[in-house]
């Protein structure tokens, strides 16, 4: 149960560097929504899971973990993606 708890801690924390550095080097808005957006759904799997766990069903957390977990993480990816092409593909004061 612990390792749990400390798999939410670390999310979470890297979630808030990543929604920092994106917000540092002025990241566009959809880069925002997509990335927190993801991050979001990835911690709520993270405790669904937790909390179906404790409740002794680990069909269920093994479930939340892919019904939102999997579209949290392809969120993620996506945003990332849209920034990497963004940054390439057009100048920094043109956003």
């Amino acid at each position: 149960m612990i390792l749990l708890w400390i798999l939410l801690g670390v999310s979470a924390a890297i979630a808030f560097i990543i929604s920092y550095y994106w917000i540092k080097f002025e990241a566009p808005k959809i880069v925002l929504f997509t990335g927190l957006m993801g991050v979001s759904m990835f911690l709520f799997s993270v405790v669904w899971a937790l909390i179906a766990m404790y409740k002794g069903q680990p069909i269920t957390a093994a479930l939340g973990m892919m019904a939102f977990g999997v579209p949290g993480i392809l969120l993620i990816l996506a945003g990332w993606k849209i920034l990497e092409y963004k940054s390439s593909h057009y100048p920094k004061n043109l956003k």
